[in-house]
């Protein structure tokens, strides 16, 4: 059993802490349970005195990658004078377990931030940000524990690449080379090109996704209204998914249980087609509002709910993947939503909106709805977005200004701009590797 703790929090001096926010994230590969305790500390003569536990949770997380291996607890009291959070953790996965403690004010603004344990440096050796630039035919690679650029790789004249997704293993990248019809597959090791393969004529890649299991990655072919399918193990063309005439597919999304992909068809009829990934056909055809031009997708580590940007209307649509209906539609205060990533504990949604004001836009999850906007510098244009695997950093490749952003999701503020080549477009980062 470890034991982490705050210590004695002297909170009777401006700004005054109100609530907690606590986050756990098990990084290892080995499930573990978790104690929270949350307890007022009296000083009566100036001595710390006396201890009163008045919050326990107990918490299983399972390893990392699979679905509840985060929590986040919210809302805790804290306006008291002498307070601190301890955190027990046992199982074999009992040393893994990252811990974060946010301290914040009446209106919700983070006051303080205790990392008890977890920001390992392990992880952030083994984290690094690929991003591909459209407008130079190129990807960019990021050190993310040190936001710095690794190297950029050159990739064929014309291939304007936009999609890009990383095997689970983080091995190799596949990116989507929008003009010159193909497919280029990085070895993430030498960061050089391992091969490309080759797709028919006007298909226009666009969205890259790969299973949870590394075996097949799912591309959509924004030309010719088809998703092509990879074999992994060969990197050859498994079979060709067919799609209604004009629905112009853009982004994909695999369910964690591989079972299903999501695509958003941004032509006409606005739709979202849910194709079964055993037989590799069509299950059914999710009806979007006129107009909607849905672009990215991402899912909900849980599986239950897929969220989809709505680029014609300015909204995120949330999907019940159950019953493959419309949960809910939410309306954003900026327009162009393009790129969407859900934080790992499946507690936020970050949403790239590309049009004016320039900015990211932070969604609660639990109850789709709006929990802030990140303001962005007028012109960057951003588009892609993707969370690192501990949560803590959200990087956005914006297309217009040469950059890419990194943020902090506990204060939900840029802490790093990196150049970047012209129009940066997707973005994918690697996992953590557990061997």
């Amino acid at each position: 059993m470890a034991v982490f703790d705050t210590g004695p929090i002297d909170n009777r001096d401006a700004p005054r802490t109100t609530q907690l926010t606590i986050r756990l994230f098990n990084t290892g590969r080995l499930s573990a349970l978790v104690g929270i305790e949350v307890y007022q500390i009296n000083p009566p003569g100036g001595g710390f005195t006396s201890e009163t536990v008045y919050v326990v949770s107990l918490v299983p997380l399972n390893p990392f990658g699979t679905p509840d291996s985060g929590f986040t607890l919210d809302n805790v009291f804290a306006d008291l004078d002498v307070f601190g959070v301890r955190v027990l953790t046992s199982g074999l996965g009992a040393n893994d377990i990252a811990i974060t403690v946010l301290e914040k004010d009446s209106a919700g603004q983070i006051i303080e931030k205790h990392v008890l344990e977890g920001e390992l440096s392990r992880i952030q050796e083994l984290l690094f940000a690929y991003v591909t630039n459209f407008g130079n035919d190129s990807v960019t690679v990021i050190n993310t524990a040190t936001n710095t650029i690794v190297t950029t790789i050159p990739l064929p004249d014309g291939s304007n690449p936009e999609g890009i997704a990383i095997t689970p293993d983080g091995s190799r990248a596949y990116v989507a080379n929008t003009l010159s019809d193909t497919v280029t597959i990085i070895n993430t090791a030498t960061n050089t090109i391992l091969t490309t393969i080759s797709l028919p004529d006007d298909s226009f890649p666009k969205g890259v996704a790969i299973t949870p299991d590394g075996s097949r990655a799912y591309v959509t072919n924004f030309g010719n209204d088809t998703v092509t399918v990879i074999n992994t193990a060969t990197n050859t063309i498994l079979t060709t998914i067919i799609l209604p005439d004009g629905s112009d597919p853009a982004g994909i999304a695999i369910t964690p249980d591989g079972s299903r992909a999501y695509v958003t068809n941004s032509g006409t009829p606005d739709s979202v087609t849910v194709i079964n990934t055993a037989t590799n056909t069509i299950l059914t055809t999710i009806p979007l509002p006129d107009g909607s031009n849905p672009e990215g997708i991402a899912i909900t580590p849980d599986g239950s709910r897929a969220y989809v940007t709505n680029f014609g209307n300015d909204t995120v649509t949330v999907i019940n993947t159950a019953t493959n209906t419309i949960l809910t539609t939410i309306i954003l205060p900026a327009g162009n939503p393009a790129g969407i990533a859900i934080t790992p504990d499946g507690s936020r949604a970050y949403v790239t909106n590309s049009g004016m004001p320039d900015s990211v836009t932070v969604i609660n999850t639990a109850i789709n709805s709006i929990l802030t906007t990140i303001h962005l510098p007028a012109g960057t244009d951003p588009f892609g977005i993707a969370i690192t695997p501990d949560g803590s950093r959200a990087y956005v490749a914006n297309n217009n200004d040469e950059s890419v952003m990194a943020l902090d999701t506990a204060i939900n503020g840029v802490i790093a701009t990196l150049p970047a080549e012209f129009n940066a477009s997707g973005i994918a980062i690697t996992p953590i590797l557990l061997f």
